[in-house]
């Protein structure tokens, strides 16, 4: 059974937000075969400022959100060490994407945001292409 993790809003320090599964394929860019994810409290209060009515909604699905992912994207011009995990969570289930970025030279994984998606947002995605299904391994 998968560990779950409990995010605190008003934390010090940095916490485990979830692992990314070795079976999810992820971008070319991201060499690392399975990360577990930090988030620290600077990024909890980003989320807190940009979307204060939805940080305990961003909190409390990011774990799901990292460990089984609908789609996953890259923007085109964008970092290309960052990736978007998107899913469907909660109740009513919601869209929500968690932005992560990727240092595989420290073997490290950061949330840098979080943050509800509405479905015309993820049709246009599909559309650019900038976020696809998410694949799973063996």
């Amino acid at each position: 059974m998968a560990r779950s993790y409990v995010l605190r809003a008003g934390a010090t320090h940095a916490q485990v937000a979830g692992v990314i599964s070795a079976a999810v394929v992820l971008p070319l860019a991201i060499v690392s075969r399975q990360h577990r994810v930090s988030i620290s409290p600077e990024r909890i209060e980003h989320i807190r400022r940009r979307h204060p009515k939805w940080l305990a909604f961003c909190l409390a699905h990011t774990p799901a959100v990292l460990s089984a992912p609908d789609y996953i994207g890259q923007r085109r011009h964008g970092d290309r060490r960052r990736v978007e995990f998107v899913g469907l969570v909660g109740r009513p289930p919601r869209w929500l994407l968690v932005s992560v970025k990727f240092l595989d030279a420290n073997h490290e994984a950061w949330v840098n945001s979080a943050y509800p998606f509405g479905d015309e947002h993820l049709t246009g995605r599909l559309r650019t292409g900038t976020l696809w299904r998410a694949i799973r391994g063996p």
